[in-house]
């Protein structure tokens, strides 16, 4: 029996989560509808037929635009919605939100007669607004159009479907697949939030959107002004505006200042503007996952605690992260998850950078808000998602993140690269006739059986034997400059094999390391590249901490160093420059290429690498060194002012200008 269509199979689901809200169903109903609706979204996106991009993206609009006219129509609005009309209603009498709290008596006296309806509903009616300016603004506007519930969610559907429309140009303009356009159109959490219960969060959607379609026209000073917005729609969101810079456009970053011009209009409420929010911020309200589990330890501390936390975990991402398809989603899960407070709206910035990289691990994040929040019409008897339920949604969410660090768990697959049935292994070295011979002969093996196609050793202007060494050895030899990066970059030129593998000189590679590599690339044709991993010849706690530091760091970030055995597909470099002819950091220039061109692995060892860097005095002050090399280069290429040469890091960590002697 065929399956059906995969869009009827999502209509069918999510018709039956409209139906939810218009029936007012049960908990466990309203559940098993959500968790059946992204189901059904994960099936139709990975058996999305092909088809001309045009005609899929209009249709996948309109498909867009249905399914938000059915939540407007069955589903009911939140009870934040009677505080975006009371706020919006008062901005047009003159009064400001942020002085006025819903339950002031004068409030009453400057609403409309429809305002006043909505009154009764707010929530803290206590406090006054803790939303930002341009949040109050759009409130005032939606409120001079229709101070209603169902105003309120026709904009927020509106704004959604703006959104969609927006990622559609950032498909298209990036050549991924036009079924992407699905994890967004026909979201089931977006739909619920949006057009649903009406939640301004959606206004995100087409904010983050417009901004991914900026950068990539290469319009960053728009990009940053709109996610600067998008800041002062939610504040939350201006933790995305860091991780989209990049070499060259540091100076544009500014422009997400912009925005902040809109608390002219409240600037009477002076320290006021943000009362509310600092009194938000110390209640642990609901679902934020961090500071629950600090509560026990630091009581009312908590908020602050879990936030603190996720200040140095936000900067590690920012130096460490550094490709859009990762470092925007990545933030914006660690700020929600480092929150006192997380709704399920809260997610919906998410959304569009979903489709950039849609991982198993956001799907469950987004899927699990269903399973443990209950609906609209069932929150004034409690909202759920604590405790247990909690944990239900943020465990499973982590155990996904550490598989993906393993192998890539993608809802969609990503861009195939061409196969790489060829491997070769390039070698730079300099001065290395005493340890060259144990390294290439490593590879006799694999060389005998076919797995390598070819062995460069490009060396370095060395004074000894070297290149009289890789010639018995049969290796090819190729003299260049500018450092190891340098000699590298030539080596690969001179190679004609579609994958290379860099062995550095004093290190060796077990038999097996050319066959896992092919299978790997072979396997996941979406790899762009990746490291095989390192250990020590010798034992001992230092140098046990030095390759752990290096797997930890390779497999979390997708950073590795040169001596863990480096390969990639030269395909894979191709769009971003080749290989980074640099005097040093070219190992960490190449992994942050490769993880912006696609996918990388770590295979789990293999090359075995001589410990005398490491030997001797001076074990920590040369670790130190090497860290602080590291995120000196990472920070400065982040903010364009990284050396693309590698020669000031040369001199830097050797003390020495770059040579060749000939």
């Amino acid at each position: 029996m065929k399956f059906p269509h995969p869009l009827l199979a999502l209509a069918a689901c999510l018709l039956a989560l409209a139906l939810c809200g218009a029936f007012a169903a049960g908990r466990g109903v309203y559940a098993a509808c959500f968790a059946a609706s992204f189901a059904a979204l994960a099936f139709a996106v990975r058996r999305f037929p092909d088809g001309g991009r045009g005609r899929t993206t209009v249709m996948l609009l309109g498909l867009g635009l249905a399914l938000r006219l059915l939540f407007l129509c069955a589903w009911p609005a939140d009870s934040d919605v009677n505080r975006y009309i009371v706020e919006g209603a008062l901005q047009r009498r003159g009064g400001n939100p942020y002085l006025l709290a819903p339950g002031d008596a004068r409030t009453a006296a400057l609403l409309s007669e429809p305002a006043r309806q909505a009154l009764p509903g707010v929530n803290h009616k206590e406090l006054a607004a803790a939303y930002p300016p341009l949040a109050e603004l759009y409130c005032r506007l939606v409120a001079s159009v229709s101070p209603t519930p169902l105003g309120f969610r026709a904009a927020a559907a509106l704004a959604d479907l703006l959104g969609c429309a927006a990622l559609a140009m950032v498909l298209s303009r990036r050549a991924a697949p036009a079924a992407l356009l699905l994890l967004a159109v026909a979201n089931p959490l977006s739909l619920v939030m949006g057009a649903g219960e009406g939640h301004l969060d959606a206004l995100m959607i087409p904010l983050v959107s417009l901004a991914l379609w900026a950068f990539g026209s290469r319009r960053d000073g728009f990009g940053f002004a709109l996610l600067g917005a998008a800041g002062m729609v939610k504040y939350p969101a201006l933790a995305l505006a860091p991780f989209f810079m990049r070499g060259g456009n540091a100076k544009k970053a500014l422009w997400a200042a912009a925005p902040l011009g809109a608390f002219v209009f409240f600037a009477g409420a002076g320290t006021g503007l943000f009362a509310s929010l600092a009194a938000f911020a110390r209640f642990n309200a609901h679902g934020g996952p961090l500071a629950a589990l600090l509560w026990p330890l630091f009581g009312p501390a908590a908020p602050v605690a879990a936030m603190s936390i996720g200040a140095a975990a936000l900067a590690l991402l920012w130096l460490a992260v550094q490709d859009v398809r990762r470092g925007p989603a990545a933030a914006c899960c660690v700020a929600l998850a480092c929150l006192p407070t997380v709704y399920p709206w809260y997610l919906l910035p998410l959304v569009p950078l979903w489709a950039l990289r849609p991982t198993w691990a956001l799907w469950w994040l987004f899927a699990a808000q269903g399973l443990v929040t209950t609906p609209g019409w069932l929150r004034p008897a409690g909202l759920g998602g604590e405790g247990a339920a909690l944990a239900a949604v943020w465990l499973p969410w982590l155990g996904l993140v550490l598989a993906g660090a393993v192998r890539p768990l993608m809802l969609v697959r990503g861009r195939a690269f061409a196969p790489a049935p060829r491997l070769a292994v390039v070698v730079p070295a300099r001065d290395e006739a005493a340890r060259l011979g144990a390294c290439l002969g490593s590879l006799a093996a694999p060389l005998a059986a076919g797995e390598i196609a070819e062995v460069v050793v490009a060396d370095g202007g060395s004074r000894d034997a070297t290149v009289d060494v890789a010639r018995a050895h049969g290796a090819r030899v190729m003299v260049a400059a500018g450092g190891r990066g340098g000699q590298i970059a030539a080596g690969v030129a001179a190679c004609a094999s579609e994958a290379v593998l860099v062995l550095h000189a004093d290190c060796r590679m077990d038999a097996h390391v050319p066959r896992r590599v092919l299978g790997a690339l072979s396997r996941t044709p979406q790899v762009a590249g990746g490291a095989v991993g390192m250990r020590f010849a010798g034992g001992g706690t230092r140098l046990s901490l030095v390759s752990g530091l290096n797997t930890f760091r390779a497999r979390f970030f997708g950073i590795s160093f040169g001596d863990q055995g480096q390969f990639f597909r030269r395909e894979a470099l191709a769009a971003g420059g080749g290989f980074p002819d640099m005097a040093l950091m070219e190992d960490v220039e190449l992994s942050l290429r490769l993880r912006e061109a696609g996918e990388t692995v770590l295979l789990g060892g293999g090359i075995v690498v001589s410990p005398r860097r490491w030997s001797g005095e001076g074990f920590f002050a040369r670790m130190l060194a090497v860290l602080r090399l590291f995120t000196a280069y990472l920070a400065a290429r982040r903010l364009g002012l990284a050396d693309a040469t590698g020669r000031r890091y040369f001199l830097r960590y050797y003390g020495r200008e770059p040579t060749i002697r000939r």
